[in-house]
């Protein structure tokens, strides 16, 4: 009896200081995305061309979201385990109020993370009506008025950086990536909306990769631009 105690005993010992163990060695990260919007309530007057243009309502869809250590030499964007698998469809823009959502927290190794990955991903198992059905990226917005939709269905990876990083030390931090949204036009290519045309008369400005509008260039140029305003934010 005594010796079946032992090894209870002995087992509970181990048990207790194999969890201290993790619990001192890890942190969580609790990711969130945001967006930001300080033009005057998303509205966008190109100086060039005297188009204006509002956005109203952006999402993004993705998944494999990985955190790079920078204390672990073994840690690379390429080859560390996926922290959130996903999808996660993300809502940033009400009307014309941006927006933040957190996706969830993950335990990690202690250590200082100044990177993290992740990819934009076409969800084909939402319902059909649902905004981001087969679609990454999906926004909506007037352009002189007339209403206009902007789709996506891109597949790309996404590396964002923080350059003070964010240091994991047993407790939970927030690592925060953000898309700015009145940089939409103009962040990595100077955007033309003026151009945009209804091809079909429809009443809608449709731009996305296969419209009948004749806007695929545009699709193009702001699905390059939405990438290039993302940015990791100390909070």
């Amino acid at each position: 009896m005594k010796k079946f105690s032992l090894v209870i005993l002995v087992t509970f010992s181990l048990v207790i200081t194999s969890c201290s163990k993790d619990e001192s060695s890890e942190g969580r990260i609790q990711l969130t995305v945001s967006a930001t919007n300080p033009v005057s309530k998303s509205s966008i007057q190109n100086k060039e061309n005297n188009a204006n243009v509002v956005f109203t309502d952006f999402q993004i869809s993705i998944r494999d979201v990985i955190f790079k250590n920078e204390d672990d030499s073994n840690s690379s964007l390429n080859s560390d385990e996926i922290q959130f698998r996903g999808p996660y469809q993300i809502d940033l823009l009400d009307g014309t109020d941006a927006l933040s959502q957190t996706i969830g927290d993950v335990f990690v190794p202690n250590g200082k993370y100044k990177e993290l990955r992740f990819k934009f991903h076409k969800d084909e198992d939402l319902q059909s009506t649902h905004d981001l059905f087969d679609k990454s990226i999906y926004m909506e917005g007037t352009i002189d008025g007339t209403p206009f939709v902007f789709w996506h269905d891109t597949s790309e990876n996404l590396d964002v950086g923080r350059t003070t990083g964010v240091m994991v030390a047993n407790g939970t931090v927030n690592f925060t990536v953000q898309f700015d949204i009145s940089q939409f036009l103009s962040s990595l290519h100077t955007i033309d909306f003026s151009t945009a045309v209804d091809g079909n008369d429809d009443g809608l400005i449709e731009i996305y990769p296969n419209d009948e509008d004749g806007n695929q260039e545009l699709a193009k140029l702001l699905k390059e631009n939405i990438k290039e305003t993302a940015d990791a934010i100390n909070n």
